[in-house]
């Protein structure tokens, strides 16, 4: 399962479109967002869909936990924003973020279908170029990279938030700590100078929207994966509209091949 308090942090920081991050990532350059909920029976909404200066997609999805069924997944998002946006220079990655070794596939090898994206660890992308980037979007995404100096990230982070006016300075804080929590070897430090140098009061995570948001939709999640139609929905899917087999489908989503056999009325 995603873990649904990063995801609800990261989506609400690049939903801006840092564009240095962006830039990193594709070298090159973003420039308009487009609507990121795609075409389906229900809403399905992308972590981030980019026009790039080429006129190409960028589709971005961040991973915090690793996914066998990534491949499946992005594969059925390549096929809506094709569908929506009517185009197939459609550039995808998924960006793991997580704390755990990456350990997902980025391909489909079958018989009758080919089909890849980029996969990329945040840990891999230097936080300098983004620590000096004027969007503070970009330097809110740095805790996640790679950093070879933790004071100097550190100092370099807490200075920069005291030029922000307070309004400002309690988001970019909150999200800052959200995300900091993925990264406990700063997160301690980080939250001491945080307190003492920028806003000297006392952070509550209880208080925080992102967190509460993150329970809530984390209870309805557990809720909807209890349900039958839910759990086998993405293998309807790749059997129906891209003609996968049965026994393929069963063996990549590890669903029996009965319990899909008895949805779809076949023997």
């Amino acid at each position: 399962m995603r873990n649904i308090k990063i995801d609800i942090t990261l989506r609400s920081v690049i939903s801006k479109l840092p564009h240095t991050f962006v830039r990193l990532l594709t070298n090159k350059e973003g420039k308009k967002l487009l609507d990121t909920a795609l075409p389906e029976v229900k809403d399905k909404r992308a972590d981030l869909i980019v026009e790039m200066e080429d006129k190409s997609i960028f589709h971005l999805e961040v991973q915090s936990s690793n996914d066998k069924t990534m491949p499946f997944r992005m594969l059925e998002y390549f096929f809506l924003i094709r569908e929506k946006f009517k185009t197939d220079n459609i550039f995808q990655m998924v960006l793991y973020v997580g704390k755990h070794k990456m350990n997902m596939e980025n391909r489909i090898n079958l018989d009758n279908l080919k089909f890849n994206y980029q996969l990329k660890n945040i840990k891999e992308i230097d936080c300098n170029e983004l620590l000096t980037s004027k969007d503070f979007d970009d330097k809110i995404l740095a805790v996640l990279c790679k950093i070879d100096d933790e004071n100097g990230y550190i100092n370099t982070i807490i200075q920069d938030l005291i030029k922000l006016d307070e309004n400002q300075k309690k988001d970019y804080v909150k999200k800052l700590l959200s995300l900091s929590r993925y990264r406990p070897n700063i997160d301690k430090t980080l939250k001491v100078e945080i307190k003492e140098k920028v806003m000297p009061i006392v952070i509550s995570l209880k208080n925080d929207p992102y967190y509460n948001q993150g329970k809530v939709e984390g209870k309805l999640e557990g809720k909807l994966e209890g349900k039958f139609e839910a759990k086998i929905e993405s293998a309807v899917t790749f059997i129906k509209d891209f003609h996968l087999s049965i026994d393929e489908v069963s063996k990549k989503l590890n669903i029996p091949v009965s319990e899909i056999k008895k949805y779809l009325n076949v023997k």
